[in-house]
């Protein structure tokens, strides 16, 4: 990803907010058993290029146990160059996300670390977190989705309240392990924007598949 399109998310601040509550509802519920303890550094990895068109739409992330097929339209802007331990509030150029980008602008980033919690319990720290990182609305929907196969929940909220920018987290415990894929569209404000943007990260979500 170039840097004049970084400096173009960074001018929209509420583009920060879903990846703000992602590190403060992971850092509460990680457990340090079994974590890598690297900090995070302002350093991407750019995806690695495949030795075939079907296996270059295969993002394998390496730090967080899942893969990911790549729908149309979607790509890898950027992989995690080591595992979160869980601790901060790391931003979306951190070296420990595995960032996308999607169509219209639309972006995906993905988190993990352990932990004990059930998926209700994570869920309900997410939504708090969400409530006290920043004065955005109710969760607009709650929603009861699979991601990989395995339960999940989908929340999707406005921030700020009444702004119209939607931000949409997805959230799966598998194993042991909490998995946190946000999506955002920094240029995409407006209730028209709101369907396209859902759709392609539903597709997206689609493509995920967890380590058994």
């Amino acid at each position: 990803m170039n840097r004049i399109h970084h400096q173009h998310l960074i001018d929209h601040v509420p583009a920060l907010f879903a990846l703000l509550i992602v590190g403060a509802v992971l850092a509460g519920c990680a457990s340090s058993a079994g974590a890598h303890t690297a900090g995070a550094s302002p350093t991407h990895s750019p995806a690695l290029a495949a030795s075939t068109p079907a296996a270059a739409r295969i993002f394998t992330s390496r730090h967080y146990g899942y893969t990911e097929t790549l729908p149309p339209g979607w790509a890898s802007a950027a992989q995690a160059t080591q595992r979160w331990d869980g601790k901060g509030a790391p931003g979306f150029e951190d070296s420990v996300v595995d960032l996308f980008q999607g169509p219209s602008g639309v972006q995906a980033w993905a988190l993990a670390a352990p932990t004990k919690e059930s998926l209700a319990a994570y869920t309900s720290a997410t939504i708090r977190a969400a409530r006290a990182a920043h004065p955005s609305s109710p969760p607009q929907s709650n929603r009861a989705i699979t991601i990989g196969g395995a339960p999940a929940r989908l929340l999707t909220v406005i921030a700020p309240a009444g702004s119209g920018f939607l931000v949409e987290i997805a959230v799966t415990v598998h194993h042991g392990t909490a998995f946190v894929f946000a999506s955002q569209n920094p240029t995409g404000i407006t209730p028209t924007d709101q369907p396209a943007d859902r759709a392609a990260f539903r597709n997206f979500l689609a493509g995920i598949r967890l380590q058994q």
